[in-house]
């Protein structure tokens, strides 16, 4: 129902004072939850609240168990199946609260898909059946439509209606023969009468059971019981293979390499059958089934419960199995050459060397290896993706990796220690770890950087003019080249080391010479020189100069601050020779000596013939006079 309804109709029925009443609702729905309410209805007509809603649930369905149909309860007639149900189930207990119990019979002209016939009670059916075999079963059906499972299965035979029937008469000796994996049982169809073969008697044939066991003293019975001959008079033959079960309580199956026995009886169409008492024995009595021959297998798949083997046991052979070494090839020592194993981790092993032709390929994706005629590589379908490859001519190429403790990534190569490296980004090679102060050699310049990837200033050597920049002390014995510049530029203020010119010069601002120290020619001595370039000669120059050295050889030359005289004094070792500037009234009392006050200027001719300058100056005189004394 979809909405409420009113059912307080007709079928209310008043009890006691009319205060309670009683509701029967028809037609609902198995196991299914109902709300109901209920509200006065007066006499007037009108109506009062409605109550709390109540919930119910109707009872579901009992399906019930399977009906019972025994052996005698299904009996073949002349023209008739009779069926009897004892109003049980398969274990014993009544069924109830049914609508009928269905009769179900396969087999022509029934076609087991609509009853044949019902039980509304226990009791027995009689069912009109031409001659011919028929399988019956039945069904418990509930008021709903709801069936039970499917009885027990029984087989009849019924016979013709104006047939006889007679006791079954002994069979003819069948013939055994070995098949492909199989047994051939042949039999001529005929009854066998004081040694000579016959046509069976009317009503005396229905079929001949083949009975195999594994002796000749088997005794017959429905477990070794494995098929049936029905041809009367006539050539029967079948082929029981490998795998066919030949006794059912054991669950027993035909073998390879085993002997067999078949024994064969005949029964009759009674219902039910009645067989002989003797069994035929099969000529020859047994026979061992055949392995088939590799040559005799045409099939497009080959299957084998346990395994398959080619070659010689213990020796060089491949085994194929079910096992989780599925796949084994041993050598002619029975060493395992090649082995896969498939649980719990799928493996190849292979034992020895040997020789692969084509191309190679294992796994799948960035787990995949291949070897073609591009050459080796892995993690890539494609020779040139992938992150590893070498190339028959011997190219390598790695993402990453180690080789000779040489750490190899995606952008540089490496030591273990990650001092040294050499990096594709920048195209640069960095001495020292990269998060640390390091040494950076690139195209454009060697420099020291910070850790933090900058320059740190200490030192960088331009490699486009040769330009060097320190900020530190240089240590060392000797330092080379052609010119050194106290100045990170060749122009403006600066002091110039210049072998060109043997000479120290400086510049000012405007980046002009303004003086010089250079060594002075012939003398062992310095000369301190004005102008735009340095000289090498105290004569003939052209810009103010003075000039430091000692006369004649050896001894020293010392210039230094005089106590006595308030000045500067240069004084010799070879005899006494004595140069003071300063101010001064000592009188000339100094053996071999002048002291000089005043300021005298002494032209080149002079300096160059003198050898001892003497003259009088006005006193407290400032100035520069130079005496050279010739011992």
């Amino acid at each position: 129902m979809s909405a409420y309804q009113d059912l307080l109709k007709d079928t209310s029925v008043a009890v006691e004072d009319g205060n309670y009443f009683i509701v029967t609702v028809a037609d609902l729905n198995l196991n299914t939850t109902y709300p109901i309410q209920f509200r006065w209805k007066y006499k007037d007509g009108t109506y009062g609240l409605w109550g709390a809603t109540k919930i119910i649930t109707t009872t579901g369905e009992i399906v019930p168990g399977r009906p019972n149909l025994g052996v005698s309860d299904v009996v073949g007639d002349k023209g008739f199946i009779k069926v009897t149900w004892n109003g049980n189930d398969s274990s014993g207990k009544p069924i109830t609260n049914i609508d009928r119990v269905d009769i179900y019979i396969d087999g022509s002209p029934f076609n087991g898909l609509k009853p044949a016939g019902s039980f509304k009670t226990s009791g027995t059916q009689t069912i009109a059946a031409p001659a011919g075999q028929y399988i019956v079963a039945l069904y418990a059906v509930t008021n709903y439509g709801s069936t039970s499972p499917v009885s027990t299965s029984r087989t009849v035979t019924v016979a013709d209606a104006g047939q006889t029937i007679i006791s079954p008469e002994n069979p003819d000796v069948p013939t055994l023969t070995a098949g492909l994996a199989s047994i051939i049982v042949s039999w001529n169809g005929k009854k066998l009468v004081d040694g000579v073969a016959s046509n069976f008697s009317e009503g005396a044939f229905a079929s001949a059971k083949v009975y195999v066991g594994t002796s000749a003293e088997f005794v017959t019975s429905d477990n070794n019981w494995v098929h049936s001959l029905n041809f009367a008079n006539g050539t029967n033959q079948v082929s029981i293979g490998v795998g066919t079960v030949i006794d059912k309580s054991l669950g027993t199956k035909l073998e390879y390499g085993v002997p067999y026995y078949v024994k064969i009886k005949t029964v009759n169409a009674a219902v039910p059958p009645v067989e002989t008492s003797t069994a035929v024995s099969s000529s020859p009595t047994n026979i061992t089934v055949d392995k088939v021959a590799a040559s005799e297998i045409k099939t497009g798949f080959l299957s084998a419960d346990a395994q398959i083997l080619a070659g010689i046991s213990g020796g060089a052979r491949v085994e194929l199995s079910g096992s989780t070494t599925p796949f084994v090839i041993y050598g002619t020592g029975g060493q395992e050459l090649l082995k896969f194993i498939s649980s719990p981790t799928p493996s190849l092993t292979v034992n020895g060397g040997g020789i692969f032709t084509g191309d190679l390929s294992a796994g799948s994706g960035t787990s995949i290896f291949k070897s073609d005629s591009s050459g080796i590589y892995l993690g890539n379908e494609t020779f040139g993706l992938a992150p590893f490859s070498v190339s028959r001519n011997g190219t390598l190429k790695a993402q990453s990796g180690t080789i000779g403790g040489w750490q190899i990534s995606g952008s540089y190569l490496q030591n273990t220690t990650g001092t040294f490296q050499i990096n594709s980004n920048d195209s640069a090679m960095y001495l020292g770890s990269p998060d640390s102060s390091h040494i950076r050699f690139t195209p454009s310049q060697i420099a020291h950087y910070n850790g933090s990837g900058s320059p740190s200033g200490k030192f960088t050597l331009t490699t486009s003019n040769g330009a060097l920049t320190l900020s530190g002390d240089i240590v060392g014995s000797s330092i080379f080249g052609s010119t050194v510049t106290s100045s990170s530029s060749a122009s403006g203020r600066r002091t110039v080391l210049d072998s060109s010119t043997n000479a120290i010069s400086f510049y000012d601002s405007d980046s002009q010479a303004i003086a010089h120290i250079s060594p002075l020619d012939s003398h062992n001595g310095l000369l301190i020189s004005t102008g735009g370039a340095p000289s090498s000669t105290f004569i003939n120059g052209s810009s103010p100069k003075i000039g430091l050295w000692k006369y004649g050889t050896g001894g020293y030359l010392n210039i230094q601050l005089s106590d006595q005289f308030d000045g500067l004094t240069i004084s010799g070792s070879d005899g006494y020779t004595e140069l003071t500037t300063g101010k001064t009234n000592v009188a000339d009392s100094v053996i071999n000596a002048q002291s000089l006050r005043p300021i005298a200027a002494i032209s080149n001719s002079v300096f160059g013939g003198a050898s001892t300058i003497n003259q009088s100056w006005p006193a407290n005189q400032e100035g520069l006079i130079m005496l050279v004394y010739n011992p």
